[in-house]
């Protein structure tokens, strides 16, 4: 049993659960590169225009002026093959087959977002592996369920240095329902043989939030480092943290 300084609360916890992007990384850093990437190897493949370029980013959330995500967009929430169908829909939209639409989306775009990411791609939110490593050795289980591949999210924890400290890693591409169905959570309590009131799920979005609410955690912690603002997270979360470096073991 160990318990954990979150903010100005304490919470008795076994397992925590934690979002990937925007909760462990920089959501904006990580993906404005990656769809950047992807729109421009799509648009030069089809021979597109600028006006097909501007489309696809606004479908996909992506205002590259103010060099930010619309927060309630797909990017920020959706799993990744919803992303794939979205620009083949705007393909579709503008003059090509369905079926043409998807090859030259999954050669391109999804090629792109599909790739390994690289260090210099990441930033950390905080001092990560001192806070896993606090948590491990607390007795505390640690989980990661993400919206992103799964071997994306391996690849991403490895080179954060965290694969030591996370047995489960569920990404959206997996075999449970994508958030907010809390069968995931449910996955990893049982897993681990845990009350889900001893359960704390980390995340940045109103999903994350809904997510461990229908799971039915003892604690959803909101962190605002990534997709939402307090406002957003106030009516969701129990605990709301400028991010995930200011978890504290108070107790192993």
């Amino acid at each position: 049993m160990a318990k954990l300084k979150l903010g100005d609360r304490i919470v008795d916890a076994d397992l925590i659960i934690f979002d990937k992007d925007g909760t462990l990384i920089d959501f904006v850093w990580l993906w404005a590169q990656k769809t950047l990437r992807g729109v421009e190897r799509l648009v030069k493949e089809v021979k597109g225009t600028p006006a097909l370029r501007t489309a696809l980013l606004h479908s996909l959330g992506y205002n590259e002026e103010a060099e930010l995500f619309d927060m309630g967009a797909p990017t920020a929430t959706a799993a990744m093959h919803k992303l794939y169908t979205i620009a083949a829909a705007v393909l579709y939209q503008n003059g090509f087959t369905w079926l043409d639409a998807e090859e030259h989306v999954s050669r391109t775009y999804a090629a792109e977002m599909a790739k390994t990411v690289t260090e210099d791609m990441l930033k950390p939110t905080g001092d990560l592996p001192r806070l896993f490593k606090a948590l491990h050795d607390a007795g505390v289980e640690i989980a990661v369920i993400t919206s992103d591949n799964a071997a994306t999210a391996e690849a991403t924890l490895k080179l954060l240095e965290l694969t030591d400290y996370v047995e489960i890693i569920i990404g959206g591409d997996s075999e449970h329902p994508e958030k907010p169905s809390p069968d995931a959570i449910r996955y990893v309590c049982q897993h681990y043989g845990v009350d889900p009131l001893r359960t704390v799920m980390v995340g940045d979005t109103v999903t994350d939030m809904e997510m461990g609410r229908r799971a039915g955690v003892g604690c959803r912690l909101g962190v605002l480092t990534g997709a939402s603002s307090r406002d957003e997270l106030a009516a969701h979360a129990d605990v709301i943290l400028d991010s995930v470096n200011q978890i504290e073991v108070v107790q192993p």
